[in-house]
């Protein structure tokens, strides 16, 4: 029984050498591997079952000629290696494997120390996984994405215990731990993150089945011809869409089903241009189909749900959009049916299936904070359109939408270049994500273009303990840029760009970004009512579809103060602002320099939509930073780590 196992092994091995690739044909040796590389050390990491699949080779050179590229025997049957693999088969074969293997892991691969032979028998008889003394070689930090995604993995391993999942994209290991266990993380004292504790074996055991049983059926119908991603990336991406929660206990066949059905979002996930941004009303948009959309549900009007986390007495941004619903309700009339529903992020799903349930086929989410629970309801209810107000374009399923505040903040830039007697300008932000720093950029820009001696100095509202107005009146500044959006609760509150008086608490309005969020609402609704609505996803099938509209389209302005911005000095930002709409002239056009002159954006370029959306550098005349998460009051940190910039950072646990 030995020799013809020894046979058909010698057999797999001959045909590895004779058909699999030439760097595959012979097992890799981890001192070739670490030839000219310097380290960290080395950490043992004790005994623990380590999948086969990851053994990539062996740790001296001098084992190579007894194993091809498989690990399967080369040498001859009557050597005395042929007769103590045949010997250790027989073993195998009646106990198992019953003394641990030792190895070195290195970049997420083991390379065998001890026992070449049991790794060899075991790959033979099609075992999973083998018993294994670890010690683990720690590579020296550099900025390549490959340390990156291990430094990541070291991270992830300490919590899970997991090997199997292996990811192509920075930030993967993070976001997996995110999706998995989505709790608030506590900060210590210094407002640096506490590491997660360790997962418990239930824990571990459901996500090993679910990515088990996503890798098998990915690897065989649908990532084949997307080696620009792993696995991994996949499953994360399968996570974050339907949720942990949702998905745990669920049995293969169910989990089959729910993979299948967001089948067109792995192709978003490997394109090169995974996003596109609608910058304007497009034709197909406006184009009327030969045959009408029909929504399911009862004739009649069509039924429009607007989902706000505030009430709209309480929020200036709830309160603008609460202007777009009233301003669709005034134009289509009798066509459309509309309501809003006010709810917390963590109610949405109820909500929207409460209104799907009403009779309700279009649904706006309102806010970033909805996201993850409008792209689980997409994918559920595809008969219903839903999108969502952010700027996270990651899936086709769920289109979203914002306005281009930027280029707003860039005409108040400029009216505070002029205007400023100080060559002092504050500005407040709120949350370090997505799209933040494009607004205080292109102020910034717009401050520099006309007054290349003005500072702009940063400051945020979501800081704990913290006044930004109270600390600009110590630097002597005179404007400031404010909130965007004032809605009619806070008349007496400062909004938009403001001027301070050094002396007094007086302060007075100049100019304010106007954010018209009916437009863009009419254009869509319009969309679904002439049935042109799926045109754009036709002509983008394997991108995700972001409305990102801006002055061009009459969504973004600016209103001037009459009493207190002269009209002489509106010239140059209303040609500005026409010359913008009309595609003209870019706020983030180069040349675009650092602090220490090197350029950012080279002359004549002009940065991307994508590029403005996930910018995350300041210009040279900003005195301040992007702060950490851990520096956030409490209240505000989960929806920044959601959000953040940084994906690699967004849950705080590489810190």
């Amino acid at each position: 029984m030995a020799i013809q196992d020894y046979m058909k092994a010698q057999k797999l091995a001959e045909k590895q050498q004779r058909t699999a690739p030439k760097d595959e044909r012979c097992l890799p040796v981890l001192e070739d591997k670490l030839r000219g590389k310097e380290t960290e050390g080395q950490i043992p990491l004790g005994q623990m079952e380590i999948p086969l699949s990851m053994i990539a080779g062996t740790a001296q050179a001098e084992r190579t000629s007894a194993f091809a590229g498989n690990f399967m025997p080369l040498l001859d049957y009557d050597t005395e290696f042929g007769n103590k693999w045949s010997l250790l088969c027989d073993s195998v074969r009646e106990v198992g494997v019953n003394e641990p293997i030792t190895v070195f892991e290195y970049m997420q691969r083991f390379y065998v120390a001890e026992g070449n032979k049991r790794v060899s028998v075991s790959k033979y008889f099609g075992a999973v996984s083998i018993c294994a003394v670890v010690t683990r070689i720690i590579p020296r930090q550099d900025d390549s994405d490959e340390y990156k995604i291990y430094s990541e993995f070291m991270a992830f391993h300490r919590v899970s215990g997991i090997y199997e999942i292996e990811m192509k994209q920075v930030g993967g290991f993070t976001r997996l731990m995110q999706a998995i266990r989505p709790v608030e993380l506590p900060d210590d004292a210094d407002g640096k993150p506490v590491q997660p504790e360790p997962w418990d074996e239930d824990l571990r055991r459901d996500v090993k089945f679910l990515y088990s049983v996503f890798e098998s059926y990915y690897t065989a119908k649908i990532g084949r011809n997307q080696a620009q991603i792993k696995t991994g990336d996949a499953f994360v991406h399968f996570l974050e869409i339907y949720g942990f929660a949702q998905i745990r206990g669920l049995s293969s066949a169910e989990l089959h089903q729910h993979i299948e059905r967001i089948r067109g979002e792995f192709g978003v996930l490997v394109n090169d241009n995974p996003t596109s941004h609608i910058l304007n009303p497009t034709e197909g948009s406006q184009k009327i189909a030969l045959s009408r959309m029909i929504l399911p549900g009862s004739p009649g009007p069509l039924k429009i749900a607007f989902l706000y986390p505030k009430k709209p007495e309480e929020s200036g941004w709830v309160y603008n959009h609460e202007h777009g619903r009233q301003h669709i309700q005034r134009k289509f009339g009798e066509q459309i049916e509309t309501e809003y529903f006010v709810c917390p992020a963590e109610d949405g799903e109820e909500t929207i299936a409460k209104a799907i349930a009403d009779g309700f086929r279009l649904i706006f989410t309102t806010s970033p904070v909805y996201h993850a629970c409008s792209m689980r309801m997409a994918v559920a209810h595809p008969e219903i359109i839903i999108l969502n107000c952010s700027v996270n374009t990651a899936y086709q399923q769920l289109r979203t939408y914002y306005l281009r505040i930027y280029e707003a903040k860039f005409i108040t830039g400029v009216i505070a270049g002029i205007m400023t007697e100080t060559n002092r300008i504050g500005y407040i932000a709120d949350y370090p994500v997505l799209g933040t720093p494009a607004s205080i950029a292109a102020f910034a820009l717009g401050v520099e273009m006309v007054n290349p001696r003005a500072k702009v100095y940063l400051d945020w509202s979501t800081l704990e303990n913290h006044d930004p107005i109270a600390c600009f009146r110590e630097k002597k500044i005179d404007l400031i840029s404010d909130r965007d959006i004032n809605a009619h609760l806070s008349k007496e509150a400062d909004f938009g760009l403001h001027a301070i008086c050094v002396d007094d608490q007086n302060s007075f309005p100049i100019a304010a970004p106007v954010l018209n969020w009916g437009s863009l609402y009419e254009d869509l609704v319009r969309s679904v009512l002439i049935g042109a609505w799926k045109n754009d996803a036709n002509q983008n099938e394997k991108q995700a579809l972001n409305y990102y509209w801006g002055m061009s389209s009459g969504a973004v302005g600016v209103k001037y103060s009459k009493d207190n911005l002269p009209r002489d000095l509106q010239k140059l930002p209303r040609l500005l602002h026409n010359q913008i709409a009309l595609g003209e002239f870019e706020p983030f056009r180069g040349p675009i320099s650092r602090s220490d002159g090197n350029y950012i954006v080279p002359p004549g370029q002009n940065l991307s939509a994508d590029e403005i959306i996930a910018l995350d550098w300041l210009p040279s005349n900003v005195k301040g930073r992007l702060p950490e998460i851990g520096e956030l009051a409490p209240q505000y940190r989960e929806f920044a780590r959601w959000h953040s910039i940084h994906k690699q950072d967004s849950a705080g646990l590489l810190k």
